[in-house]
């Protein structure tokens, strides 16, 4: 069991509604069952493992947009030191937008209202839910170069920062290529 019971700390401490209960089931590093609850909205997303991704019991699909002036784009705003430089073309290109929640971007990206997120800080449990449901709806959920970030050694995770892109099939590589430049 991987559980965050509020992802969105601290827009729960400034009195912000917008955070999510994310709740994941592994078995050998691998999310089978995923839930992300956001209770401002009633708004519950699911996955299993091999199944159809849903949000309040209906399928719902990564979409296929493209980048363009009009799509969003999930953009963490938490860094050591500054955000890569490609942040900026994106900023420019785009509808960018942090809702504070990773697991709720995540879950957007499921339903198709961002087209991308990359998250430059999340552990664990703030990716283990979204991150099934997501590629559950067809998006793809890699590290910031397109490789893999499953399995995940359960036993022996301390914490470990991830940096994790989901993005629809359309524009994954191209955020990839972006970050690589």
């Amino acid at each position: 069991w991987i559980i965050d019971p509020i992802d969105g700390t601290t827009n729960f401490a400034h009195g912000m509604p917008v955070f999510t209960v994310s709740i994941a089931v592994m078995h050998e590093g691998v999310s089978v069952i995923g839930v992300v609850f956001d209770p401002a909205t009633d708004s519950m997303f699911t996955a299993v493992k091999g199944r159809e991704a849903q949000l309040n019991g209906r399928r719902i699909n990564a979409g296929n947009e493209t980048m363009t002036q009009f799509s969003c784009i999930g953009l963490d705003s938490y860094f050591d030191d500054e955000a890569p430089g490609c942040f900026g073309e994106i900023m420019q290109r785009t509808r960018f937008r942090n809702l504070g929640t990773t697991a709720l971007q995540l879950a957007y990206v499921a339903k198709g209202s961002l087209i991308a997120t990359i998250a430059n800080r999340p552990k664990l449990w703030d990716i283990a839910a979204g991150a099934l449901i997501a590629e559950a709806a067809g998006a793809v959920v890699s590290d910031w170069q397109g490789g893999k970030i499953f399995p995940v050694d359960t036993d022996t995770y301390k914490g470990r920062e991830l940096k994790v892109i989901a993005a629809n099939k359309k524009v994954h590589g191209q955020i990839v290529e972006l970050l690589k430049s």
